[in-house]
């Protein structure tokens, strides 16, 4: 449901269950939307959780994993050097497997001119063979060479949304749109998230994008700027006053 788009994605942490959401009315007939669990036995069972109170902290954190425009430029730099570096690996693959091509073209041609040079069925059957053989080297080599060729499509195109996403995961967040929220959630954390009543959202597991841009972004890295993420803990950690 759009209402409660965090339904069913975040986990109670007292009992590790997906938290379900709903409309609660008020003794006055106001409509109040809450987050709560609803595992037999749990302690937080049927304990209310503020829709605006989870949502919140979960947008701060997802805020805070934007980095600053110089780490996103030093990963976008990094991406392309590889992207770069892989093509050039490429071309070089697809040269050597021209020349090897070649290479059984004239190996096949020098077969037949000795064919045509003997008499001997015996020796023109191991020739024959020997052709056979080239030819279904050659056959894979071809196979090989098409699957080597530049890429269909530039770096731009191929890596454009990805990146757009990485600068910025809470821009698309914020579309509203419940499929994009969910694929938000999927890509940003390799699991569901855990949330507390008491503390707020536990320490997230990162993606893989995200990990490594914040490994990049340690203070023993010496690749970029230590000021390269908004602190992620300040986030997670957020309490909100009841009021």
């Amino acid at each position: 449901s759009t209402e409660f788009p965090l339904r069913g994605m975040v986990l109670c942490a007292d009992c590790g269950s997906p938290l379900t959401a709903a409309w609660s009315r008020s003794k006055t007939g106001a409509r109040h939307p809450y987050y709560f669990c609803v595992k037999r036995g749990c302690a937080s069972k049927r304990k209310s959780i503020r829709r605006a109170e989870i949502e919140d902290a979960f947008e701060d954190m997802l805020r805070a994993m934007r980095p600053t425009e110089t780490l996103f430029d030093l990963v976008r730099t990094m991406f392309r050097d590889a992207w770069e570096a892989r093509g050039a690996q490429m071309a070089t693959l697809a040269r050597a497997l021209k020349q090897e091509a070649a290479a059984i073209d004239r190996k096949v041609a020098n077969l037949l001119d000795r064919i045509v040079a003997t008499e001997s069925p015996h020796v023109i059957a191991a020739y024959e063979a020997q052709i056979e053989k080239l030819e279904r080297e050659r056959i894979l080599l071809t196979e090989r060479l098409g699957k080597t060729g530049k890429p269909r499509e530039s770096f731009e195109k191929m890596f454009e949304l990805a990146l757009d996403f990485l600068s910025n995961p809470w821009k698309i967040w914020e579309t509203g749109r419940l499929e994009m929220r969910r694929t938000v959630l999927r890509l940003a954390f390799r699991d569901r998230l855990s949330y507390c009543r008491n503390e707020g959202f536990r320490t997230p597991k990162l993606s893989l994008p995200f990990n490594l841009l914040r490994e990049i972004n340690m203070p023993n890295c010496r690749l970029v700027d230590p000021r390269g993420f908004e602190p992620l803990t300040s986030a997670v950690r957020l309490q909100r006053s009841p009021n």
